[in-house]
């Protein structure tokens, strides 16, 4: 329970979240970068040929810039990314400082660009890169802090972004200095620049001690996932590693074959590509393919699926940053697990001679299966391969099928917690606003708004109807229901979906899609029905506010051109306060074309009364609490008979909620109610089961 509450706070720090946000980020430029360097040395002898000709070395040329500018500044691009992230997450005001910051630090550190014949943006140096990305973010947050108590620092009457700047001054300079001194102290006392690049530095000091035998590989492939999985490009990171130990083995072996005899080095770096990395870090071929065969989750597969075509070339990013695997720690397993076993078995393999020693360098985008002839010059090559892949499978599915449980428990459990706040909100008048970023599930919620975005889009949001029926057991009408089933959540609150809608800008086409799906439903019942009916629409406060709703509402019920549904806009009482002269005036231009207004959840309230009296409303439907306390509390029968006869003297009809029993029924019935809407006839019905219950094949009761 303990490392549990450990790993969630982890999980949620902002050092972790803004490396797994920056990290995303960057997916774009690490896949432009990736499929750069696949295009330009594809292995293919008469692509070679063209590629290196066409129009004269152009497009090449062209390859290689755009490798540069991505993977191949990689370091640059990671300090940018996680520091933005970083800023977002801690101080939305002043958010465009920290890459600025970050980026002037990493440079102050190294001591300039000048400083050191390598590029120290290229992707050998991500590890120094993300550390002093956080720690000058984490400092920079502690300065500014510091420096807003110091009012003598505020100019009264100067712009607001003058005084930011003049706040975050002292910030940046001790920022600044801070690591330009660390990085000046680093390279004097070791008496080297190398030192700068600390990650490079201190990897390769542990393998000094290892020659290129079974201990130093494993202890390659373990440190390099594991960094993976913190978010570090652990293959770059090793790049110094890879190339000391283990790349001039190709080369001894190719002069041993010259030699006349039989080459020996079993490990090499493109032993690693070929037989261990399949797919990428963590033999993400194999994690792909199990996503594939395994994940209920809609959302996964789709990951996978796009993910795939690249894990081919060995272009793992999609796949580990889109699960994620970073920083999940039910995949940690089987991430780090995977490679040391097919080391372990790729090893034995060749040195019991079933497959020959890699004697042939291959760039690690050639493709599956043609890497592992290639290398080996030999189809056992690409069995290994196969087996390897198999392997892979077999050891992800089972952390697979629990990875997407405690995915799907954790999430269900955020939304819940939204809906919570959704309920206090309606009842305090103070509604959360989740998009913010001080709200605590403000990731998650935007998660679920940019989901909702494309559901609607997607024709995933539903309505449900609930059938109305009348005291002679006939149908009335059906209130439609919104119904939005998140593929790993289920269904959502409709009060939070139209929160999300509202937030994220796109409330408008909310409503336009559901009111023409709840149109085109009702018109599609038309000729199974035998009397006029009523189709109840919900309609928010928000709605409302929007320019010209009413009149957009109707004219789309218009263009169905109806003949037998009547439109009825149900509004809540607390949404009625909102209600001002100039919606009134559109209200009553629509009753006179002949749309009805109900009045939603209706008590004795001062202001529902008064609503009442100014004659835009048609329906008032009882207080579900109410209804459900009818048959062991005398007084809610009491309000209720008075509401009824208020209701008759103003010409209004009046409809119960949450009519669960024969009993709740009877006693309406008895108090002069003839509407009721509840369990007891029908629950909400997805569209083909209404048409069946409307089409006669539902049981009456009476």
């Amino acid at each position: 329970m303990e490392s549990n509450r450990l790993i969630s706070r982890f999980r949620n720090s902002i050092a972790s979240q803004s490396i797994r946000r920056g990290l995303t980020l960057a997916i774009p430029f690490l896949i432009m970068g990736s499929f750069s360097l696949l295009f330009t040395n594809f292995p293919n002898d008469s692509y070679q040929i063209f590629i290196q000709e066409c129009l004269n070395g152009s497009v090449i040329a062209l390859l290689d810039t755009l490798y540069d500018i991505s993977l191949g500044s990689l370091a640059l691009i990671l300090c940018i990314t996680i520091s933005l992230s970083y800023g977002l997450l801690a101080e939305r005001d002043t958010f465009l400082l920290y890459p600025i910051v970050s980026v002037c630090s990493y440079l102050a550190f190294c001591g300039g660009l000048q400083a050191h014949e390598d590029y120290i943006f290229n992707a050998e140096w991500v590890f120094t890169a993300m550390c002093i990305t956080l720690l000058s973010c984490i400092l920079f947050r502690r300065t500014l802090k510091l420096s807003s108590r110091f009012d003598r620092l505020h100019t009264t009457g100067a712009e607001y972004l003058f005084n930011l700047s003049i706040q975050s001054l002292l910030p940046v300079i001790l920022n600044l200095v801070f690591f330009a001194v660390a990085g000046y102290w680093l390279r004097t006392v070791w008496g080297s620049s190398n030192i700068t690049n600390f990650g490079s530095y201190l990897f390769l000091k542990i393998f000094d001690s290892c020659s290129d035998n079974l201990l130093g590989i494993l202890l390659y492939v373990i440190i390099t996932h594991t960094l993976w999985f913190f978010g570090i490009h652990g293959t770059n990171t090793l790049e110094a590693v890879s190339r000391r130990l283990f790349e001039p083995n190709v080369t001894a072996n190719q002069a041993l074959l010259l030699a006349g005899s039989a080459p020996t080095e079993i490990f090499s770096k493109t032993f690693l590509d070929t037989f261990v990395f399949l797919g990428g870090c963590g033999c993400a071929l194999g994690f792909i393919i199990a996503l594939c065969l395994v994940s209920r989750k809609s959302h996964n597969r789709k990951i996978a699926y796009v993910a795939l075509p690249s894990a081919l070339f060995n272009i793992s990013e999609i796949a580990v940053f889109g699960f994620p695997i970073i920083f999940n720690f039910t995949m940690a397993v089987p991430f780090i697990l995977t490679p040391v076993v097919l080391t372990l078995v790729s090893f034995l393999a060749t040195a019991s001679g079933l497959v020959p020693v890699v004697s042939q360098s291959v760039d690690w985008t050639v493709p599956f299966l043609l890497s592992g002839y290639k290398a080996t010059g030999s189809i056992a090559g690409s069995f290994l391969q196969l087996t390897n892949l198999l392997i892979g499978i077999v050891i992800y599915i089972p952390f697979i099928k629990r990875s997407e449980k405690n995915e799907t428990a954790e999430f269900q459990r955020i939304v819940q917690s939204m809906e919570q706040d959704m309920a206090d909100g309606e009842k305090s008048g103070v509604l959360p606003v989740f998009l913010s970023p001080k709200y605590p599930y403000n990731y998650y919620a935007k998660t679920l708004s940019l989901d909702l975005k494309n559901a609607i889009r997607r024709g995933q949001v539903e309505y449900f109807y609930q059938p109305q029926i009348n005291a002679e057991g006939k149908l009335h009408g059906i209130e439609a229901l919104l119904r939005w089933k998140h593929p790993v959540t289920g269904y959502i609150a409709p009060p939070v979906v139209c929160m999300l809608a509202y937030e994220g800008g796109f409330l408008n086409e909310l409503s336009s899609y559901l009111l023409h799906l709840a149109c085109r439903d009702a018109r599609n019942l038309e000729p199974y029905l035998k009397n006029d009916l009523f189709l109840s629409v919900n309609i928010s406060a928000k709605q409302m506010e929007e320019n010209s709703f009413f009149s957009e509402a109707y004219e789309i019920f218009k263009s169905y051109h109806p003949e037998r549904i009547h439109l009825v806009l149900e509004i809540t009482e607390r949404s009625a306060m909102v209600i001002s002269d100039t919606l009134m005036v559109e209200m009553n231009s629509l009753q006179s074309k002949g749309v009805n207004f109900s009045l939603d959840d209706f008590g004795m309230g001062h202001n529902s009364i008064l609503y009442l009296q100014e004659g835009i409303f048609n329906e008032v439907k009882l207080d579900g609490k109410l209804v459900s306390q009818l048959p062991g509390n005398e007084r809610s029968g009491e309000i209720i008979s008075g509401i009824i006869r208020m209701a008759e003297s103003l010409n209004l009809r009046v409809q119960a909620e949450y009519v669960e029993t024969k009993e709740q029924r009877d006693m309406l019935a008895k108090l002069g109610c003839s509407l009721y809407q509840g369990y007891y006839y029908s629950r909400p019905l997805p569209v083909g089961e209404l048409t069946a219950f409307v089409d006669g094949e539902m049981e009456k009761k009476n």
